[in-house]
């Protein structure tokens, strides 16, 4: 039961937002480095490991510069789009495809 619910929560929350999503898609195809999506690996049920989906704030390459993986509130290291997203949170929204995938779940393990 909980994963249907996960299933059609997800989905119809990627159909009302689509209208949000895909816009966000194409200003950041166009802007910053062109890449839309950044994965972070993380540890799921039975510690097997997924790609937890984000839209991409930051530089590519990012890790790797001056500040690692710690940003600050300035962190010239944030796209001028990213800054944007990340205080809607709307950054955080590919992360539905996360749930529709099974990857995690909408409440709890």
């Amino acid at each position: 039961m909980k994963r249907f619910f996960d299933i059609v929560s997800s989905f119809s929350a990627i159909l009302v937002l689509f209208p949000l999503l895909f816009p966000v898609m194409i200003i950041l195809r166009f802007t910053g480095e062109g890449y839309i999506f950044y994965s972070q690996k993380r540890a799921g049920k039975g510690e097997e490991n997924f790609d937890l989906l984000k839209f991409a704030t930051m530089l590519k390459d990012s890790p790797n510069m001056a500040g690692g993986d710690i940003t600050t509130g300035k962190d010239p290291r944030v796209l001028p789009f990213g800054r944007f997203l990340r205080k809607t949170k709307i950054n955080e929204l590919p992360q539905l495809f996360n749930i529709f995938k099974g990857d995690i779940s909408v409440v709890g393990p």
